[in-house]
């Protein structure tokens, strides 16, 4: 088995963060209906800074370890520096190796949690895949 395929296989089986936080700061849910991954993110925030980030929901294999490994890595980031990852950010992760199909499960994450601050901001955006995709 890759280097890659026991990642996503070890996050799968144990997201370290894959819970329910009782009184987040921001909830939000997103769904890819491509796929049918439904993710729910939970994000706890202190002077605009990440201090915890939990999902939850049903999702592939890839989609649960990318979010689960998304999510630790963005602790102590503050709302502006995630409103400004990509993909790109997420390929870090993988190496560049999530084949085609598997691309926007491994955006849900990200892509959740793009429009969970969104919401937070008020500010009248709504991110899809096309907003988040490297060119």
């Amino acid at each position: 088995m890759s280097d890659i395929n026991a990642l996503i296989v070890e996050y799968s089986k144990n997201p370290s963060n894959k819970y329910r936080i009782d009184h987040p700061t921001i909830h939000h849910r997103e769904e890819n209906r491509s796929c049918a991954d439904i993710i729910e993110v939970f994000i706890c925030l202190e002077d605009n800074a990440i201090v915890e980030w939990s999902f939850d929901g049903y999702m592939s294999i890839v989609a649960t370890a990318s979010a689960s490994i998304f999510g630790e890595s963005i602790i102590g980031k503050t709302i502006e520096e995630v409103l400004l990852l990509n993909e790109d950010y997420i390929k870090e992760f993988f190496w560049n190796d999530i084949s085609p199909r598997r691309r926007n499960g491994s955006l849900m994450g990200l892509l959740a949690t793009r429009n969970a601050f969104h919401l937070y901001q008020k500010d009248g955006m709504r991110d899809d895949f096309s907003d988040i995709l490297s060119s």
